[in-house]
């Protein structure tokens, strides 16, 4: 079904849009608000769409060629499973394949202590 309002399209039950936040008209009478829409929408997962306890993290992976490099950054709110994925596909990239050139055989340690303090950081209660 697609929003009057932006036009984004959404799930054929949805009673509200999930960009603009707009009650949609053919969904059902109300149930809820726009503002407990976007209230809920702010403890879901930005990968995987789960509603959970999130963290902010950031994790880097570094791809050294020999005269060049190639350099990934993800940045978002997760839930514990997605950090585990992020971390550990990022991080054992970067530590198997981030060696190779003269910039990469210096920036290659500094990601891998970035990503695990940051993962280690993660699971620390706020």
């Amino acid at each position: 079904m697609g929003c009057e309002n932006c036009g984004a399209k959404n799930q054929t039950h949805a009673q509200f849009c999930k960009t603009c936040g707009k009650k949609l008209s053919a969904g059902k009478d109300d149930a809820g608000s726009v503002d407990l829409y976007f209230k809920n929408k702010e403890n879901t997962c930005q990968h995987c769409g789960k509603t959970a306890d999130l963290k902010k993290v950031i994790f880097y992976k570094n791809i050294g060629m020999v005269f060049q490099r190639s350099y990934k950054r993800i940045e978002g709110r997760f839930c514990r499973n997605c950090i585990d994925d992020y971390f550990w596909n990022f991080t054992l990239t970067t530590l198997f394949l981030g060696w190779w050139g003269t910039i990469s055989f210096f920036v290659t340690p500094i990601y891998l202590l970035n990503n695990t303090g940051r993962y280690l950081y993660s699971f620390i209660d706020k």
